[in-house]
């Protein structure tokens, strides 16, 4: 029994592994000028991304591999394929007005990883979680104007310093259904986008829908717990005696 749980949670790290390998075939994509592929791998490591935890909790991998942290596996493949190959993408692809600007997302993200809580107890993500290759994606279709293309990374970089809570949709039960639907439908809408060679631009706008969802959902989460917090710590201060009051 113990060696089929071991068994069973090297595949489980071997599947997150997996977006690593799929993360370099994006880069190779992306150097020969394969935008479309490259993209369409980072978003099969998203989804791998998405699911290796959850099977990594229902096969309790740290139980039986304590001394293998898949968690740090799963953080390296991330910045390969959140950070790395979006600004490569962005820099090869002449998304921003000029490369200088690449030095905001890598300095954002290194900003992120380099936190103890990125991740919090609570199953958040604590400030603008790294989204980069999301961010690549739409530069890449909307090609904007230069001060909204600088926008685009300057905005997400300033978030990720602050402090707010971010929704964490395959560990945190917040608004799970709603998220998953809409992540779902998400993917769905990309993947056929990206098998197009000319994207129907009104789709395009379209699916931002889902982006816009995922921060005022976090923004809202974020607001009601600070609240929360805030008053059980009102609560928690005691009455002062009536000899206090009194003086």
């Amino acid at each position: 029994m113990q060696k089929k749980r071991k068994a069973a949670a090297w595949l489980v790290h071997l599947y997150t592994a997996s977006g690593g390998l799929i993360g370099i075939f994006a880069l190779f994509e992306a150097a020969q000028g394969h935008v479309r592929e490259a993209f369409l791998l980072l978003v099969l490591t998203m989804l791998i991304d998405s699911t290796d935890g959850l099977l990594a909790r229902r096969v309790r991998v740290s139980e039986a591999l304590p001394n293998f942290s898949g968690a740090e596996v799963d953080n390296l493949v991330d910045f390969l394929t959140y950070v790395w190959v979006p600004v490569f993408i962005m820099g090869s692809q002449n998304l921003l007005p000029n490369p200088v600007w690449l030095i905001v997302p890598v300095l954002a993200a290194l900003y992120a990883y380099g936190q103890v809580n990125m991740k919090t107890a609570d199953a958040f993500f604590l400030g603008f979680p790294s989204y980069w290759n999301i961010i690549a994606l739409y530069l890449y279709w909307l090609r904007p104007e230069p001060v909204v293309a600088v926008l685009l990374v300057v905005i997400p970089a300033v978030l990720t310093v602050i402090p707010t809570r971010y929704l964490y949709p395959s560990k945190n039960q917040l608004l799970r259904r709603t998220s998953w639907s809409l992540i779902l439908l998400w993917f769905v809408i990309i993947i056929y986008l990206l098998l197009q060679p000319q994207p129907d631009q009104t789709l395009v706008y379209l699916s931002l829908l889902c982006p816009l969802y995922y921060m005022v959902a976090s923004f809202y989460m974020d607001r009601r717990i600070r609240r929360r917090l805030r008053q059980a710590a009102r609560n928690s201060v005691p009455e002062p005696s009536s000899s206090q009051r009194s003086v």
